[in-house]
């Protein structure tokens, strides 16, 4: 009898669900998925559908639901030294990006002048105690990070945590690629993209490269600028899709696998990937070192409104530092992961008391 594969998921938002219904279909093996949420009716709902799902497409997945505030800061190391999970997909954090989108207010004002990067604080907190936890309790688990990897992930890496990478954005983006070349998989296709193409950039010339056969894909801006026409939560499922299969191949290990992710292996931006059981590598195409392609996501980085170097310092950039300081005059210019936790506590202050004044736009 075969033995079931684990898999730890951290949240029960909006990705963390369409990842969840995604592993439900796809699963190649026997796998058992550990939902982790303070909110325990939502966690029910989440795994009664996902394991619909399962049953539907006869996969051999089961789901778990484990009543537990990690936001909180409640502790994740006897879980995950229970189970010893294949993968850890970290999905919560102190901030959903859809609250960007939401009722207009002095702090969605605030987000939208200095960028989603002045956020970093807010998703890092959670990723830095699950990571820590983990390598703590479960070292030969494989972590994932979905909450803002580009920034995050090389903040945590430089730290010492073992991200291997993140889910979603350079993943969606290549999704849409894929739809409009009608590709049935990845192996064709190599972008390098950063989470702040999931918006228009400011000119085409800041636009994510692709190449598909290893020659530049020359429409990739018109092709992008349709798929950023979709709601949010489209691109969520796509992006969250790619990202079940990056966890399957992580969970059922095979002799390779060929995608893109956010932040390997603590990279800026995202990449062109091949997965080799827990090993990850770059697959660039030729003529692009990946010298030159971390510069290019370093580059692209300034559009959020921050940058994080390698020996992880996160530095906001000015324009950013100058919108943020309007608001909370003490703001940092720099910081690293063991500045988070007061940062996040000061940060989400000022949060609640921007959510309670009107945008600057509002009558």
């Amino acid at each position: 009898m075969n033995q079931d594969h684990d898999i730890v998921v951290l949240g029960t938002g909006a990705f963390a669900g369409a990842l969840v219904r995604a592993l439900a279909q796809r699963a190649s093996g026997p796998t058992r998925v550990h939902l982790v949420s303070q909110d325990r009716e939502r966690a029910e709902h989440l795994a009664g559908v996902a394991q619909a799902h399962a049953v539907i497409a006869g996969r051999p997945v089961r789901f778990c639901r484990h009543r537990l505030d990690v936001r909180g800061g409640a502790d994740l190391r006897p879980l995950l030294a229970r189970h010893r999970p294949r993968v850890l997909a970290i999905c919560t954090s102190d901030l959903s990006p859809a609250e960007t989108r939401g009722p207009a207010s002095a702090w969605t004002d605030l987000v939208r002048a200095a960028g989603f990067g002045v956020t970093l604080p807010l998703q890092a907190a959670t990723a830095l105690r699950a990571a820590t936890a983990c390598a703590e309790a479960s070292p030969d688990t494989a972590v994932v990070n979905a909450c803002f990897p580009d920034a995050v992930n090389p903040l945590l890496h430089a730290a010492g945590l073992p991200v291997l990478c993140g889910l979603g954005n350079v993943a969606t983006l290549a999704g849409l690629l894929r739809r409009d070349l009608l590709l049935a998989d990845e192996s064709r296709l190599k972008v390098l993209a950063h989470h702040a193409h999931l918006h228009s950039p400011p000119t085409p010339a800041e636009e994510a490269r692709a190449w598909l056969d290893d020659k530049a894909l020359t429409p990739t801006h018109e092709i992008l600028e349709r798929g950023r026409r979709h709601p949010r939560a489209d691109l969520n499922e796509i992006g969250a899709n790619a990202g079940a299969d990056v966890v399957d191949a992580l969970t059922h290990p095979r002799d390779h696998y060929a995608g893109h992710v956010p932040a390997p292996n603590g990279l800026p931006g995202g990449y062109p990937v091949t997965l080799t059981g827990h090993s990850i590598a770059l697959r660039l195409p030729p003529g692009t070192s990946e010298r030159q392609a971390v510069a290019r996501n370093e580059q692209w980085s300034g559009l959020d409104g921050i940058t994080v170097d390698r020996r992880g310092k996160a530095q906001f950039t000015p324009a950013a530092l100058h919108a943020l300081r309007d608001r909370w005059p003490d703001a940092p210019a720099t910081f690293t992961a063991q500045d988070v936790d007061d940062l996040r506590t000061l940060q989400l202050a000022l949060r609640d008391d921007l959510r309670g004044l009107p945008a600057a736009s509002a009558p």
